[in-house]
């Protein structure tokens, strides 16, 4: 089963076992309906996921303390990727870019993509050119198609050359 990682657990919040995590989508209404998550392979049944203040604070069923709690610290929450939902336009799932093939407008293929990163800005497209790795910024002038289902994206060779680092 496939799985997107949601949030990362920060701490314990209080003292009746709730956790303050870190959120890692960009989904946050998700968080109200969360049933469940997964960490570390085994399902867990939530009681609620509340989303404030940048951070989400989740309750899990049979977590009642902050002992209990602190087992959860650093570990991070999953759930299966059919459960998401769709994507708005233009956003990806990270391992559907994995792998994806870089070409130029003139169909001149350049390499691929190994990971994708974000520092605040943009993402950034890891990518592997013959013998060389560069970050290329994931933005509009530089990216001009992605087709998940031809794994490839399309970019404007003069910004691609001059962005990547």
């Amino acid at each position: 089963m496939e799985t997107i990682s949601i949030a990362k657990v920060l701490k314990p919040q209080g003292i009746k076992g709730e956790l303050k995590c870190q959120v890692l989508t960009e989904k946050f209404d998700i968080f109200s309906d969360l049933k469940s998550v997964i960490c570390e392979n085994k399902k867990i049944n939530v009681i609620s996921g509340v989303y404030r203040l940048g951070y989400v604070y989740i309750m899990l069923e049979n977590v009642n303390s902050i002992e209990q709690a602190n087992q959860f610290r650093n570990k991070t929450f999953y759930i299966p990727k059919a459960e998401y939902g769709d994507l708005d336009e233009n956003n990806y799932f990270i391992d559907d870019l994995v792998g994806v093939k870089i070409e130029t407008e003139n169909g001149e293929k350049i390499g691929e993509v190994l990971d994708v990163e974000n520092y605040g800005a943009s993402d950034i497209l890891i990518i592997k050119e013959k013998f060389c790795t560069y970050s290329v910024p994931f933005i509009a002038k530089v990216v001009l198609k992605v087709d998940i289902n031809q794994k490839t994206i399309v970019v404007n060779k003069e910004q691609y050359e001059e962005n990547k680092v």
